[in-house]
């Protein structure tokens, strides 16, 4: 599996190094797996009946969350150097650019991600 701005994490973690690599990762990592466990638990929720939009929202959100403590935590780190920030003057190019790096599975899931924020708000909003 290739790297992707710094460590590689994958499934592949569970067998070549066991459960011991994943819980010596970054917190972040820990995080992410977990929001997967709370979307689990939204569908055994709804499942039987109960209100899961507050699950939802909380497994939708928990990806967007992780990308802007990333964001802010680079965009210190580069200020704190003393390095100019990078500017978006063409938005386009800037997409196309990032869209390169990405494979499908990563506009899958945030689509996903994103889907489930609506979801968990709505059903909020009713009480479901």
């Amino acid at each position: 599996m290739g790297r992707f701005f710094g460590e590689s994490h994958g499934p592949q973690v569970f067998f070549d190094d066991g459960l011991e690599a994943l819980l010596n990762g970054p917190w972040q990592l820990l995080v992410f797996l977990g929001s997967f466990a709370v979307a689990a638990l939204a569908v055994l929720v709804a499942v039987v009946g109960r209100a899961a939009g507050l699950l939802m929202l909380l497994a939708g959100a928990i990806p967007y969350g992780l990308i802007a403590q990333q964001v802010l935590s680079v965009r210190d780190q580069v200020q704190d150097a003393g390095f100019p920030l990078p500017r978006l003057d063409d938005p386009v190019e800037a997409f196309q650019s990032i869209r390169e790096l990405l494979e499908i599975g990563a506009p899958i899931y945030f689509i996903s991600a994103a889907l489930l924020v609506v979801v968990g708000l709505a059903r909020l909003v009713r009480g479901a």
